[in-house]
């Protein structure tokens, strides 16, 4: 059993990790969407780097608090995955990457920093079925703006329709409600894309409904 002393420093860096979560969110946002270039700007990529560290020692710390650390270890697997800063390993190894390629591991930490996310709402929220609830929204929320960023990364100066982040958003929205977007992919990524969010929205709301009704019910009884 793991002292008190113990879980009070994982914590505190759990708290770090939210922090660091954050701070990449924000700054990845903007230099995504301001800069107009699918390479990150060398103080963002210092920052990414740090923040990958951070929540790599997050996840090791996590594995050692755990009561099973070996099988947590490879039930969160993925979570470990995209917390390594791969970016700039391959840098530092001199490897020169696609630009899809380099989209891709550019925006890898900001599935972790959603995930922090994500995990951290349904902590907060006392009733389980409230924390259902919101954390499905939150994933909604979070699939919609991630999509938007990868979808913006990917087709910017290629997509003759799509000039600013607020139209790859708009894009986005339309995409996983189901309803579809007058902007059209043109590269492989963005057809995924439109492919994949569909699927999930089809899935995601349905269960947000669920909840939404037994909630209505319960508050009726």
């Amino acid at each position: 059993m793991k002292n008190d002393s113990f879980q009070s420093f994982v914590k505190a860096f759990d708290g770090v990790a939210i922090v660091a979560g954050i701070l990449i969110l924000v700054s990845l946002s903007l230099d995504i969407i301001h800069r107009g270039s699918y390479q990150l700007s060398p103080g963002i990529a210092e920052l990414q780097l740090v923040v990958c560290m951070v929540f790599v020692l997050d996840f090791m710390v996590r594995t050692a608090a755990s009561h099973n650390p070996r099988r947590y270890f490879w039930r969160n697997i993925v979570v470990l995955l995209v917390s390594i800063p791969w970016l700039n390993l391959l840098s530092w190894a001199g490897v020169e990457l696609h630009k899809g390629v380099y989209v891709l591991l550019k925006c890898l930490p900001l599935v972790r920093a959603l995930l922090g996310v994500y995990s951290t709402i349904r902590l907060v929220t006392p009733s389980r079925v409230s924390a259902i609830m919101w954390s499905y929204i939150a994933l909604i929320v979070m699939l919609t703006y991630l999509s938007a960023l990868v979808f913006y990364s990917y087709e910017l100066g290629l997509n003759p329709h799509l000039t600013d982040f607020g139209e790859a958003l708009w894009w986005s929205g339309l995409n996983v409600t189901t309803v579809g977007a007058n902007i059209f992919a043109v590269t492989p990524m963005g057809k995924i894309l439109t492919v994949i969010l569909p699927g999930l929205g089809m899935v995601l709301f349905p269960l947000l409904t669920v909840y939404v009704t037994h909630i209505v019910k319960r508050s009726n009884v």
